[in-house]
Order: C-alpha cells, then structure tokens, then sequence
C-alpha cells in the first residue's frame, strides 16, 4: 500500500476502529508476520488484518489461523484494550493505533516495515523483528525511532499514470490536490485485479463497493500464493533432491549398459579371433589388436576362459543397471506422489480462504429447494435471532424439548414440506436429544407472527426462551441424522443439513447419528472428504467440523463418487 492507499483506507475506516476491542490476535497459518487481530467493534466483530510493509484492511474472508509465538507475545502485550485513536504519522506509510491505557500499535507500511507495540513512553515493547538498521536501531526498551523519510515527495508511478502526468514539475502540485481530496473523502474505490488497486479511476478498472473491500480482494490472491509457496517449499526441496538423484541414477545405468555391451562384444571378438588369441596367448602376451583396438587377455588361461571373463564383467553391469533401474522406478513412483502432494497442498491452500456470509456466525444450512435456514448456537443467539431477524411470514422451528436451538426458515415463499422437514431436521439436530442420545424427536413450526418475546402479565421469560401463540405444526419423530458434505468450487465450504439436502448439493458426503466420539468423529470426517475430493485438509478444517457437531458423534453412513467433480 502506497501513503495515499493508506491514507484513503484510514479516511474510509478510522471511525470503523476507535471503540473496537481486541478479542485477540493470531497469524495467517504458515505466515507468521501476518498478523489477524480479532474486534469486537460497535456493530459487529471484525477482523482486522495486518502485514508489516505491505498493508493493513478488515477482511471478509475465511483464513485459516494459528497462534504462533509473535502473536502470543501481542496476545500477552495488548489483549481486551480498546483502540481510542488512529493516525498516519508525518504523512508516511505509517500508522499509529493508539490503545485505552496509554500503548499504541505501530504500523509501518514502508519496505521492510515492522509491527511495533510501545508503551506510554513510546518506548518499544515488541517488535516483529529486533535489528541494527542503518539509521535506527529497534531493540526492547529504546525509544521507537521511525524510518528516516525521504527528501523528496516522489510520486508513485502508477499514480502519475492514472492523473496522465508525466514526471515534471505539476506532478507533484497535483500529487497534493489528490492527497487534499483523499483527505475530504473523496474516494472512488477502483481495482485491477491481480495488477493494482487505486482510490482513484484508472484505465481498465472495476469500481468497488468500499476501499477496503477492493485492498481486501486485491490481496486475496497474493496472500493464497504466498501461503501455497510456504506450505510447499519443504516438499519441493524434497522433490529437487529426488530429481537430482533420478537424473543421476538414468546417467549411470546409460554407463552401466554401454560398459556392458562394450565388454560383451570384447568377448565376442575372442572368441571370433580364436587362432590369434590362442598364439599370444602362447607366447605369453597380455595384450592383443583386434578390430583396430587394443584389449587385454591373461596367458594363464584359456582363450574361452579369457572370453568368459569380459561375458562375467558384462553381466555384473547389466545387474548394476538393472537394479538401478528398480530404484529408478521406486524414486518415480516417490516423485509423482511429491507431486500430487504438492497439487493437493496447492488446491488446499487455494480452497481455504473464502468470504464468509453474515449467517455463518449462526448455525446454518439450505434446504433441499434452497431456502436459508439459521439457528441458534446458545440462549443469546436465540434471543438475537427472534428479536432482530424473525419476521412474521418467516417459520420459526424448535424441538419438542426442553435445551434447543430457536431455528428459523427465511423468506420461505412458495415452501414445500420437504423444505420444512430439512430445517427441522435442524432444530432437532441441534437440541439437547442429540446430547442425550435419542434416535429422533419431535418438532414443531409456527410463523413468525405467533412467536413473541412479551410474556403474559405478571410472568417472566428467561432469556432465549418465547411465547408460542395459536396453533402448533407438528413433525413426528424427526430422525437425528445430520448430514456433511464439502462444497467445492473457487473455495471450500462446509454444508450441513438433511441428508435429502446435501445430496442434492453434493456428491461425496457423511451422514451422522448421536455416538460416544467428538474428536475421533471430526477426525474421520475431515479423512474420509478430503481423501474423496482430493485435497490436503489444514488443521482449521477440522476446527470447523468440531464446531458444526451437535455433540459427541458416529459415521453411520458414508456416499463417495471420487471421479465425479462438484
């Protein structure tokens, strides 16, 4: 990001922070100075992303994430403190984030930039990299010294580009007019994607909902790259080492089988020329012309003997060449599973970001024709749901038990029963039943109309609990069968739901029943879906798995069709 990138993402996003808390913080997995802070902000939580010399935007995207030892040490330094200001210092890729107790976060956006943490002194309390630059020196404990800033105002190219300035005198006057209006807000989000993002309109661009979200797709794919590169350079080292050795083992066995046909045919020409063999032989010499070329014989013995010897020689290299050629097999056979290892560790990593939709903070499904179902994860979320999002010509849904998810079908115009009866395997799902054991339980569903959160008078309703008014829907014996698929395409999706719904979305899936195994159970899963679509599963997929089991599990059915694309 460039100092007008930065300052238009700021003007953008600076209300956006002040108030936000920091929940927490973790790296990108296998990119550990990429950091992803976690808000709990006025609106809603928010995940901030930060890449010391490179850029600083919330994300909407699914990445997976690992708390390595820097984010530890964040974690430790500046945890549940409230971000009170934000702002760009001395007109440079610099950003200071200051903190509710007197801290503040650093970022620095130029080359070989750091994520510092300073104390009320400013003094340094973590840096993402300790060191003795050649003009500051960023150690614990120092006052924190910025990078020296250049002379001059150089206006980045690509900016002179869009203005159609040329390097002269203006560029820099009109440089200041866009910085001027920048600052007033004036932003037209714009993105050339995989080439350049600008808050300016350029030639060849596509306009943006927001400036963020333009940084945030921008980096989307570099950020894939990046991961893909880490994740595979230790098996590509293992796959030039395996190179290596192949390549060697072929130049052998081509000397191996030369070496032999060369002695083959030496005890071909013995036997060919066996008078004149036989009479040096005789007059004991050790060497004898034949075809032009000089060989060497034993006088001690025979001329059969001395032809034998050079067909015994010809041998041993034909068994040398043939067990390489054994080994030369094996290390194939070794490369090409590098090589689908690398492939699946590639599609892997490509499917492990994604945008996550604003109901994936529910538990959520679609129905067979659809329809969007969400439900409760506990008694807020019940609550949050009823109060804020069930409208009255929604259905509401909830197990015939006491400790149940409240489960609502969206919109569900021109719905059929088969709709209603996946969201109800839902809310049956997600139910105490499935805690308790039980093969199947009942479900009702009412509209949205008949639900109230007002109890009759004098009554208190404890929270995510509702009146029901009028007639009850009833499901009889709604089979606790939750079924789990992968959904394949730019990017990875879990989906769950009826076993009639994710068939229909999905051709490899798990169907599963109340067990006695939670962790085994998601370990099986992400197995048996990864194996079956071809694809290296991170550790974050499990995670995943884990938090959309009702409970402790079993598998009681597996579908595979592995050659079919989803």
């Amino acid at each position: 990001m460039s100092y007008i990138d930065l300052l238009a993402w700021v003007v953008e996003n600076k209300n956006e922070l002040i108030g936000c808390r920091i929940d927490n913080i973790y790296n990108l997995e296998k990119l550990d100075n990429v950091f992803i802070f976690k808000l709990h902000c006025k609106n809603s939580d928010k995940n901030l992303i930060i890449e010391p010399g490179v850029r600083i935007n919330f994300t909407k995207y699914d990445i997976q994430k690992e708390i390595g030892n820097k984010a530890k040490s964040l974690r430790e330094l500046i945890r549940d403190l409230v971000i009170s200001d934000v702002q760009i210092i001395d007109k440079e890729r610099i950003l200071k984030i200051a903190l509710n107790n007197g801290m503040k976060i650093i970022v620095e956006l130029l080359p070989r930039g750091l994520l510092l943490v300073l104390d009320e002194q400013d003094k340094i309390k973590f840096s993402t990299e300790y060191k003795e630059f050649k003009d500051r020196v960023v150690k614990p404990g120092l006052p924190y010294v910025q990078p020296p800033k250049p002379n001059k105002v150089v206006v980045p190219k690509d900016i002179l580009f869009a203005l159609h300035l040329t390097e002269s005198v203006n560029a820099e006057e009109e440089y200041e007019k866009l910085e001027k209006s920048i600052a007033e807000g004036k932003i037209t989000p714009c993105i050339k994607k995989g080439i350049n993002f600008m808050p300016i309109e350029f030639e060849g661009c596509e306009k943006g909902n927001s400036y963020n979200d333009v940084i945030d797709e921008y980096f989307l794919e570099l950020t894939k790259q990046k991961e893909i590169q880490k994740i595979t350079e230790k098996i590509e080292g293992e796959k030039k080492k395996l190179e290596k050795t192949i390549q060697q083992i072929e130049e052998n066995i081509k000397e191996y089988e030369e070496k032999a046909e060369e002695l083959r045919k030496i005890g071909k020409e013995i036997m060919e020329h066996y008078m004149e063999v036989e009479n040096a032989i005789k007059n004991k010499e050790k060497k004898i012309k034949l075809e032009g070329k000089e060989i060497e014989i034993d006088p001690k013995l025979s001329v059969a003997k001395n032809a034998s010897l050079y067909f015994d020689k010809a041998k041993e290299y034909a068994q040398k060449s043939k067990k390489a050629k054994e080994t030369l097999e094996e290390l194939k056979r070794k490369l090409n599973e590098i090589e689908i290892e690398i492939k699946k560790e590639e599609e892997g990593r490509k499917l492990s970001i994604r945008k996550k939709e604003w109901y994936e903070k529910y538990r959520w499904s679609f129905t067979t024709n659809g329809f969007l179902v969400i439900a409760g994860k506990d008694a807020d979320q019940n609550e949050s749901l009823v109060r804020k999002l069930l409208e009255d010509n929604d259905i509401f849904l909830h197990a015939d038990i006491q400790g149940a998810a409240a489960t609502i079908i969206k919109n569900p115009k021109n719905i059929t029963e088969q709709d209603i009866y996946d969201a109800a395997v839902i809310a049956a799902s997600y139910s105490k039943a499935w805690k308790l054991g039980l093969a199947a339980v009942d479900v009702f569903w009412v509209y949205g109309s008949q639900v109230s959160k007002s109890p009759p008078a004098g009554e208190y309703l404890p929270k995510g609990s509702f009146m029901i008014y009028g007639k009850k829907n009833y499901i009889k014996s709604v089979k606790l069968n939750l079924a789990i698929g992968f959904k394949i395409n730019d990017s990875l999706e879990i989906v769950v739901g009826s076993e009639n719904s994710v068939s229909a979305k999905v051709k490899n899936y798990v169907l599963i029943s109340p067990g006695d195994e939670l962790e085994r159970t998601a370990d099986r899963i992400v197995k048996i879906l990864s194996e079956a679509n071809s694809i290296n599963a991170g550790k974050e997929l499990k995670n995943e798995v884990l938090s959309i089991l009702p409970g402790k599990s079993k598998i009681i059915k597996v579908v595979k069709e592995t050659n079919d694309k989803q």
